[in-house]
C-alpha cells in the first residue's frame, strides 16, 4: 500500500500567520472533532471538496500541514493542535462577548457612573438609586460628587455617563432631559426681625412641601425689601455663583454678606441660627429632612429679569460619547419618581 506525502516549503521562518476567519474556525474545529473529511462536510451542509480545498490553502500558506490524512480517522499535526486549540479559544470568547453583550442590553451586567452635586446626592437620588439596584442588582452603580463645572468636564471626558444639575448646560456639547422645576425661597431666622415687619407674607416648611393653598395665596417679598440686611452665600472658591447675587443683578447696589459657606445645608443652618438671612431651593426644604425650619417667604421676579425664582433640574449627557442602555434606564425611573412625588429618599 502506498503512502501519499505532501510535501510543504521547508523555509519558514518568514511565512506570517494570519488571523482565522470565521469559517477556517468552524472547519477546524469541526473536521478535528469528526477525524473525517466527509463527516465534516455533512455537519456542515457543505461539500467535502470544498473543505479540502479551505484546509489545502490554509497549509500551503503555512507551509505546514494541519491534518495528518495517513492515518483514519485523520488527527492533528502539533501546528495543527496549535491551530485548533487557539480556534476553541476563540470561539469561547465570542460566545462569551455575545453573552455579554446580551446580558448589558438585558440590563443583567454593566455601570452605571452618575456626576452630581453633594447637596442633590445626599437629598434627591437615595430612593431612585436604591429603586434602581433593585431592579437591575447586576448593574454597578458610582455618584461622582463635585461642583458644575468639574462635571461638565468629567462629561465630556466620558469619566461619567449623565449628570444631574441646574440647566446650565451649553446645547452644543449636551443633550439635555427636564426632570422638575426647583424653586428658590427666602429663608429668615424665627427669631430674626424681618418676619416682624412682613408677618402676612410668612410660609412654613409644610406649606411647601405640601403645596397647601397659603403657598399660592400669600404675598411676595421683593428683593428691594432686603437691601440692608445681611445674607449668608455660597463660597464661589468651590461653587457657582450664588443665586442671591442674581437677584440683586437689577439693583445699583450688592447685598450685604454675613458668612460664606461651603455648602447650601450649612447656609440653611446658619440661617437657622439667626447669622443672617439667605435664598433656599425648595429641594433642600423638601427632600432635607430637617427637623426645624426658617421662616420662608415667596420671593417676586426682579425687574427686568425673567425665571431667576426658578430654574430647570435635568439629566445631561454628552453628545460625544455613546450612551447605554443603563442610563436610559436609570432616567426612565427617577422621572417616574419624581411624577409620583417621591424624588427624595
Amino acid at each position: 500500500m502506498k503512502r501519499r506525502f505532501i510535501c510543504y516549503d521547508k523555509n519558514i521562518k518568514n511565512r506570517q500567520v494570519n488571523p482565522m476567519t470565521a469559517q477556517q474556525i468552524q472547519y477546524i474545529i469541526t473536521l478535528a472533532e469528526e477525524g473525517s473529511f466527509s463527516k465534516a462536510a455533512k455537519k456542515l451542509y457543505v461539500t467535502q471538496p470544498s473543505i479540502s480545498q479551505l484546509i489545502k490553502n490554509m497549509e500551503s500558506q503555512l507551509g505546514m500541514p494541519l491534518f495528518d490524512r495517513s492515518s483514519t480517522p485523520i488527527r492533528l499535526t502539533t501546528v495543527g493542535q496549535a491551530y485548533y486549540d487557539a480556534a476553541k479559544k476563540i470561539q469561547s470568547t465570542e460566545r462569551e462577548l455575545e453573552n455579554r453583550v446580551f446580558e448589558i442590553n438585558e440590563l443583567k451586567t454593566g455601570t452605571l457612573t452618575i456626576g452630581t452635586t453633594p447637596f442633590r446626592a445626599s437629598c434627591m437620588l437615595p430612593r431612585s438609586l436604591s429603586a434602581f439596584k433593585s431592579s437591575f442588582p447586576g448593574i454597578r452603580l458610582e455618584v461622582i460628587t463635585s461642583n458644575p463645572e468639574e462635571l461638565k468636564a468629567l462629561l465630556l471626558s466620558g469619566e461619567i455617563d449623565i449628570c444631574i444639575e441646574t440647566d446650565t448646560f451649553d446645547p452644543e456639547l449636551f443633550y439635555t432631559e427636564e426632570l422638575s422645576v426647583e424653586h428658590y425661597y427666602l429663608a429668615v431666622g424665627a427669631s430674626h426681625e424681618f418676619n416682624r415687619r412682613h408677618s402676612d407674607c410668612q410660609l412654613k416648611a409644610s406649606d411647601i412641601t405640601s403645596d397647601s393653598p397659603a403657598l399660592y395665596n400669600c404675598g411676595e417679598i421683593s428683593i428691594r425689601d432686603c437691601l440692608h440686611e445681611a445674607f449668608i452665600v455660597l463660597d464661589t472658591k468651590n461653587n457657582d455663583r450664588d443665586i442671591t447675587f442674581d437677584f440683586f443683578s437689577s439693583e445699583t447696589r450688592l447685598p450685604e454678606i454675613a458668612l460664606r459657606a461651603y455648602n447650601i445645608e450649612t447656609i440653611f443652618h446658619w440661617i437657622n441660627s439667626g447669622l443672617g438671612i439667605g435664598i433656599l431651593p425648595d429641594t433642600l426644604i423638601r427632600f432635607g429632612n430637617f427637623r426645624e425650619h426658617p421662616v420662608y417667604y415667596r420671593l417676586q421676579e426682579p425687574k427686568g429679569c425673567f425665571g431667576i425664582t426658578e430654574r430647570k433640574i435635568v439629566v445631561a449627557y454628552s453628545k460625544k460619547h455613546f450612551l447605554t442602555q443603563t442610563a436610559p434606564a436609570y432616567i426612565n425611573l427617577l422621572k417616574q419618581l419624581i411624577g409620583q412625588g417621591t424624588w427624595k429618599l
